[in-house]
Parts: C-alpha cells; structure tokens; sequence
C-alpha cells in the first residue's frame, strides 16, 4: 500500500511537470509576443546555472492605481493582480493600469503580490511577481549580460524582455533583445542644510548621462530650458507632485538642439534641483524636492519630441524617440 501511495505521488509530479512544460510550450506558440522594458539585477545561480534575474518597470505600482480595492485595507501575499498593458514607442509595452477583477478585455498580466501583506495606504508600493523574473542563459554568458547592463552608479542600458502572454494574462519569455540608449545617474552634490543659513541649497546636484549603446550613430534632442527632460515622482509616492513651473512651450525642436552620438559616446548634462526649474507643487504648496519626505521620490525621464514634430530636422532618422527613466532617487542626493 506504501509502496502504491509513493509510485502515486511520483506520477503525480510527473503529470503535473508535464502539464507545465506543455502550458509553457503552447504560450510560446500562441501567446501574443510583446516587449517589456526592465533590468537585470543579479547574473548567477550556482546551483541551476547562469540566469538573469529580472526587475521590470511593471514590478512595483502604487496602491492609488490598484483599482477594486474601496472594501478592502491590505492586499495579502500572493493575491493575484491584474495588470493592464498598453504598445508604446518602439513597441514597447507599459503600464495601463491594475486590478484584482480579471479584465473583460485587452491585454494584460496575471502577476502575484510578494509582501506578506500591503496596507492600501498612500506611500506603499506593491511589489509584483509575474513568473517571468529570471531568464536562464548558455552557460557563463550571465556576467556578459550583467557587464553590458552597466554598473549601478555608471551608465545602464535596459534589457527589453520579448514575452508571449497568453488569453489568461500567463506570460514566458522567449528572448531579449538591449535598448539602444543607456541612461546614468551620478550624484555631483549632496543635499547642503546650514541651520544658520536658510539659503544653502536644500537639494542635490546630478549629472543625467544618455549613452548610445548601439553599433550605429544615433541622436538625441536636448532642447532648452532642460525641456527634454521632466522630473516625475514614483508611483507610489503619497502627494501628487507636479512641476511649479512650466518653462517648456510647444516650440519646435531645431537643427542646433541636435546631438548625433557615435557608437558608445556619451552626453551628459548637469542638473541642480535647487534651482526654480526643477521645484515640484502640490495643493498650492511649492518645494525643492530635497526638502521633502524620504519617502518621496523621483526619476528625470528622457523624452525627446516625437517623430513628427522632428520632421523637418536634417537628423531626424537618427533620432531615438521615446521614454527613458533613470533610477529612483531622493532630492537630497540618494539614488536608489
């Protein structure tokens, strides 16, 4: 009788392993092919081989966008969460929105919350789990992945996952492919608080490098007034945050605002967050954002003009279009 319950239990997990890799096959198969941008963060598995473990833009919302959640306080661990997608620039897939009610329509994810447990509370993001956060590669090329991928205060280029998803939200990567466009964050000045001198500069200076990572010249548009660039918080962040002012018009971008990079040249431009350009707005109040809650943060995203307004711009098959973000950081000079 043992015996019989053993050989059971083993059949058991044969069929259910089977099932997997038949479920597995047939996404890949099926499935609709998109591309999600993200991250390697750790190149190596000692005991299952070399893989890339994966942080996607996705991967982390804010309780405010998590919609069907008025009769509940907290989202408990492994609480399924749908997440919406819309095609963006360069076929890139983004966040749309999310809900604990599976979408009558549309395409989206099927992801898994992490924590324990999330309180539905302004300032706590939710950390998602989607199944596709490791991708296993030919033996010893993860450190080549990882060194490509750059190194945390230096310049990074993002993978972009190409993944089938299923008519169930259930996704499986097939391959990757690197943007062609890194983006670095360095910090020149920490935050400078002299009690005795309101006037020191309650924020950090950054240098914001973009890198063509590609073998093939490339531009970009660095217009006016930093007006390439915008300053956006988190999205879990607890106020709503906006820039004070607005020195950016509709003007279109020319030939002079301009810059072809060479294969792995760089361009970096300096930017002090103390300075009225960058100071954010909520509820009438104004602040530099190094004067704000640690749990207040930021990213500089890079958006160029789009392709036609840069029609009548000489470069304009070189240019890159579309949004790039840098990494987390705190106005008083902590990246994240």
């Amino acid at each position: 009788m043992r015996k019989a319950l053993v050989l059971a239990a083993i059949m058991l997990q044969v069929i259910v392993l089977a099932y997997m890799a038949g479920e597995r096959e047939h996404i890949l198969k099926n499935g609709k092919v998109i591309l999600l941008r993200t991250a390697p963060i750790d190149p190596r598995d000692l005991f299952r081989g070399d893989y890339v473990r994966l942080n996607y833009e996705i991967s982390r919302i804010g309780v405010d966008q998590l919609k069907g959640t008025e009769t509940r306080k907290e989202i408990i661990k492994g609480d399924t969460i749908f997440v919406s997608l819309q095609e963006g620039p360069n076929g890139l897939y983004e966040f749309a929105n999310a809900q604990l009610q599976k979408p009558k329509d549309g395409l989206y994810l099927a992801g898994r919350a992490l924590h324990p447990q999330h309180s539905l509370l302004p300032g706590n993001p939710i950390w998602i789990n989607y199944g596709i956060e490791a991708y296993f590669v030919e033996q010893g090329t993860g450190s080549d992945i990882e060194k490509r991928r750059g190194t945390r205060t230096g310049v990074q280029v993002p993978l972009e996952m190409e993944v089938a998803v299923s008519s169930t939200g259930k996704a499986v990567i097939k391959g990757y492919r690197w943007s062609p466009i890194g983006i670095g964050l360095q910090v020149l000045r920490s935050q400078q608080l002299n009690p005795q001198d309101p006037q020191t500069p309650k924020s950090a200076t950054v240098r914001l490098t973009l890198a063509n990572a590609s073998d093939k010249p490339l531009a970009i548009v660095d217009l006016p007034n930093y007006c390439s660039f915008s300053l956006e918080p988190v999205q879990w962040a607890k106020q709503k945050w906006a820039p004070a002012h607005s020195p950016c018009g509709l003007a279109l971008p020319t030939d002079f605002d301009i810059i072809t990079l060479a294969p792995q040249q760089e361009k970096s431009v300096d930017i002090d967050f103390s300075s009225d350009r960058w100071l954010v707005r909520t509820d009438g109040n104004v602040s530099e954002i190094g004067a704000l809650d640690w749990s207040e943060q930021f990213r500089i995203v890079y958006s160029p003009p789009n392709e036609k307004d840069c029609l009548h711009l000489e470069q304009r098959d070189l240019i890159w279009h579309g949004r790039l973000a840098s990494r987390v950081f705190h106005g008083r000079g902590q990246i994240d």
